[in-house]
């Protein structure tokens, strides 16, 4: 921990000497050593757009350019079974890139980043991780479910946590400059920022940290869940078909955000909602279904929909959002995000899993 502090006030360091130079020529190197991605295409991003391409050739590709001050980017490409991709920082020198061991060098930033992600390798939580991802799939019970979606949860938490740590660290010494800015989307690409705290870090960042798409888009979705919380009114929605506020109104209501694609959401649909529904829906409960993000054009999308409810026995309303809108207006970070509203409006839960969501609603059915 100490070397990387260190190393990354030294960063600090050639981020100054570097504005003061007056060479501003980078040259990437980069490597993805695998015959199946030989004569693809790798593309440079900045913030989430092309800036610059090259094709793959024995292993290897060369981007060369200009920068003025530097940036986050990101190279990606991808095969017919497989992709690669990895963050690095745009600077003057001769940057060194391997994708599929995960590397950056070569220059002053891209070191100390180095340091940073050698730090934060999870790889050894990995094989656990995998194989209660294969329990919950294959569990024989919706309790084996839960217990294999607990474990894969506790284990997935403490890489969050040392992650955060990392991260937190690295962003604490370099609010001011560029690596501040990979740092803070790293912690915006964890579960652990409020809308509160991510506010308070950006208080006193550099406008390189503000700019970087991650914190920016974070921000945004942190103040959507704020606006969308427990205790607020309903933000209405508009699919394709109807409004929420259309079926919800003057209801205690049950809505579950969800896709067809998502394997937690069949197994809630399956073991919870549809058995929910039947069970409250004369007691005054309504259910809606929000079919959101769902893959292809306009018709494989709605073919989905319309298998996924026959395939679960889905006889409640539904909305489908193909925009995006509804996500957005609610922050939602994953799915399934089931929520329940009371009969005036008010956001009484959200995050609902599992036993918890007939616990929710028959507290709100008694109110």
């Amino acid at each position: 921990m100490k070397k990387i502090a260190q190393t990354l006030c030294i960063a600090a360091v050639a981020i100054a000497m570097a504005a003061c130079g007056g060479n501003k020529q980078y040259t990437i190197t980069g490597s993805v050593a695998d015959d199946q991605f030989d004569g693809a295409m790798v593309y440079l991003y900045n913030n989430g757009e092309v800036v610059d391409s090259a094709n793959i050739s024995n292993g290897h590709f060369t981007l060369r350019g200009t920068v003025e001050q530097p940036w986050v980017g990101m190279v990606y490409t991808h095969s017919e079974s497989a992709r690669a991709m990895l963050d690095f920082i745009v600077e003057p020198g001769q940057i060194e890139l391997d994708l599929l061991d995960d590397h950056v060098g070569g220059t002053p930033l891209n070191d100390s980043l180095q340091l940073f992600l050698t730090a934060n390798d999870n790889s050894d939580l990995d094989a656990q991780l995998k194989g209660y991802l294969q329990l919950y799939y294959t569990a024989p019970s919706a309790e084996v479910r839960a217990q294999a979606e607990h474990l894969y949860d506790s284990v997935e938490a403490i890489g969050t946590d040392r992650t955060f740590a990392l991260a937190n660290k690295m962003y604490d010494g370099n609010r001011d400059n560029v690596l501040g800015a990979y740092a803070l989307g790293v912690l915006c690409g964890t579960d652990r920022l409020t809308y509160a705290m991510l506010e308070e870090k950006l208080a006193d960042a550099a406008q390189v940290v503000k700019d970087y798409k991650p914190v920016a888009d974070k921000l945004a979705q942190l103040r959507a869940i704020e606006q969308t919380s427990v205790g607020k009114h309903y933000t209405d929605i508009e699919g394709v078909d109807g409004r929420l506020s259309d079926i919800v109104e003057g209801h205690v209501a049950l809505v579950d955000f969800y896709a067809s694609w998502c394997g937690p959401c069949r197994a809630e649909i399956r073991d919870n909602i549809v058995p929910l529904w039947a069970k409250y829906k004369d007691k005054g409960l309504v259910v809606v279904g929000l079919n959101v993000w769902e893959r292809g054009d306009a018709a494989a999308r709605k073919a989905a929909h319309e298998k996924v409810m026959a395939d679960l026995g889905i006889t409640y309303p539904q909305l489908v959002d193909s925009t995006r809108t509804a996500t957005d207006t609610y922050g939602v970070q994953g799915i399934p995000q089931i929520m329940l509203i009371g009969a005036d409006g008010t956001i009484l839960a959200r995050d609902l899993r599992g036993a918890a969501i007939e616990e929710a609603i028959v507290n709100a059915l008694g109110k």
